[in-house]
């Protein structure tokens, strides 16, 4: 039997037990702080499974952006980088080591729809070229080679005739592959640098640019050759005598003198001459290709400049001491070059036919010709006469001016009269039978 004592003291227990209950249960909760967020339990998201893990797309790391580069860094371009503005001010720059057609090419960082090209130092227009890109075989020449065929891969481009440039006799700048060219640039204009030229489209927008000092690419070419001995040049010429086709009409005939031949002095432009003059004295005469072959650079939209400046691009000639390259292809008015591929016996072979008064509509850049087609209409472009108005029947010196390169070097190259009229003679007198041909 429990005592009274025992069961005082159990119920005191009881009630001490239940009054320390209430006291825990009122005790007040510390609040969170403001900034924390506790999701509720009831509609917490299920924590994913493994195999949800593994196939979870990950977020990419953004895309650093390049840091532009000032012009002199972005490409090479020699002794002459620090006179030259970029060509491209609206841009970034970044680097960029492909080349076209020797060209460096230059890419904006940004993604602008259209960007003005503006030339990169004071000087004249020496040439203006609106023919598409299309890309031709330039057969098996080394980076360091000059090709006919590369230049079909510039597109619609602007040259501009800088004279003396920072310790240069001549400097001379190409912007190809534009998209547009301004109005009002023409062969002779005198331009400022920083005026604009052109324009390239976007996205990723890119100029390709070249720079010319002393007639040498800035990757180190240079378009002429050396002739090789007068006895390698005549087999050349015997291997040529028995497939080619005359380059001329048969009014206007070969004339084996000097002052027409291969290395006459043309002392007007510091040069020399490289090919033959085929005199007609009347309109209406064309010119031929003399095997068949692709085309590879034409001009069929010359203007000419006035008197004042074509004289003004052939003082930076005279200055010079020669005559840079994109200044002679000026004076070739409309013209066409035809590369022939390897011939048997010759090598590669390649021929300019200068001074057209048009060129055929059928001849387009990248086309194919074949032996004996018509490629236009001989005439006087690109000559002073033409400068001044005189065209058609109304001048008298209307001629072909005919070129014939093998492996970049011109037939007739370093030889004396009498071993050039023998080599001509040779080339041009066998199948072709050429008007003028003794006997």
């Amino acid at each position: 039997m429990i005592s009274a004592t025992t069961a005082a003291a159990g119920l005191g227990l009881l009630i001490w037990w239940f009054a320390l209950g209430q006291e825990t249960v009122s005790t007040p909760v510390v609040a969170e702080p403001e900034s924390a967020t506790v999701a509720p339990l009831a509609s917490a998201t299920p924590t994913a499974t493994p195999a949800a893990q593994a196939t979870a797309t990950p977020v990419p790391s953004p895309t650093p952006v390049p840091t532009p580069l000032p012009f002199a860094e972005a490409v090479s371009l020699g002794e002459v980088s620090d006179a030259l503005i970029t060509p491209l001010p609206d841009c970034g720059l970044v680097r960029n080591d492909s080349m076209v057609a020797g060209t460096n090419t230059l890419t904006c960082i940004e993604d602008w729809a259209s960007v003005p090209v503006v030339a990169a130092a004071n000087g004249r227009v020496v040439g203006v070229v609106r023919s598409p890109a299309v890309a031709v075989d330039a057969g098996d020449v080394a980076a360091m080679d000059w090709s006919w065929a590369q230049q079909a891969q510039l597109g619609p481009h602007v040259v501009v005739d800088h004279g003396p440039l920072n310790g240069t006799a001549n400097t001379q700048t190409v912007y190809a592959g534009l998209a547009a060219i301004e109005d009002g640039i023409a062969v002779g204009r005198s331009i400022v640098g920083g005026q604009a030229l052109g324009m390239i489209t976007g996205p990723s927008a890119s100029l390709q640019f070249s720079v010319w000092a002393n007639d040498t690419r800035q990757d180190g070419v240079s378009v002429l050759a050396d002739g090789p001995s007068a006895q390698e040049q005549l087999a050349v010429a015997q291997a040529l005598s028995g497939v080619i086709a005359s380059p001329t009409d048969e009014r206007c005939p070969l004339v084996l003198t000097s002052g027409a031949l291969p290395g006459a002095p043309r002392v007007y432009r510091n040069g020399t001459h490289r090919g033959i003059d085929f005199n007609c004295g009347a309109a209406d005469r064309s010119a031929y290709s003399i095997a068949d072959g692709t085309v590879v650079y034409m001009v069929d939209d010359y203007e000419d400049p006035t008197v004042p400046e074509r004289e003004a691009l052939l003082q930076q000639a005279g200055i010079a001491g020669f005559t840079p390259h994109w200044t002679l292809l000026m004076l070739y008015g409309n013209f066409v070059v035809v590369d022939h591929g390897e011939i048997p016996g010759a090598g590669r072979v390649v021929t300019i036919s200068a001074h057209l008064e048009e060129v055929d509509p059928l001849v387009t850049i990248g086309g194919r010709v074949s032996r004996g087609q018509r490629l236009g209409e001989q005439g006087n472009r690109g000559t002073n006469a033409s400068a001044l108005g005189i065209r058609g029947a109304a001048d008298p010196s209307l001629h072909l001016h005919w070129e014939l390169f093998i492996d970049n070097w011109y037939l007739g190259s370093g030889l004396d009269p009498f071993a050039t009229i023998q080599v001509m003679e040779t080339a041009l007198c066998g199948a072709a039978q050429t008007a003028g041909c003794p006997g």
